[in-house]
């Protein structure tokens, strides 16, 4: 199984579409997951940190990121539990598949 979990920032929802502006980025992660579901051997998977906190606090180099960072480094991806493979910004559809070792057609969103 390969998976890569996105730690994000907190919010109300993890769609994107709440709130005074709209964020692409969350769509189109949200739109990524939808595809990445029902594959086999395949995972991503999202933790909110005003919904999950217990899962930032279970990771140890989140829990190390974001003493040394703050909130400021998040959103962070991680492969397979233990690879910090990006922070800061969510990973774009060709990272994504580069690390599920997949292929991802490119996901529009329109807004």
């Amino acid at each position: 199984m390969t998976e890569l979990t996105l730690f994000e920032p907190a919010m109300c929802c993890s769609t994107g579409v709440c709130g005074p502006s709209v964020d692409a980025d969350l769509i189109r992660i949200t739109s990524v997951l939808q595809l990445i579901r029902p594959l086999d051997g395949k995972q991503l998977v999202r933790y909110n940190l005003s919904s999950n906190p217990n899962s930032f606090v279970r990771n140890q180099s989140i829990t190390k990121l974001m003493q040394e960072e703050g909130i400021d480094c998040l959103p962070v991806t991680v492969l397979n539990n233990e690879t910090i493979v990006k922070s800061k910004e969510y990973p774009t559809n060709k990272e994504i598949s580069e690390w599920l070792k997949l292929r991802l057609e490119e996901v529009e969103v329109s807004l």
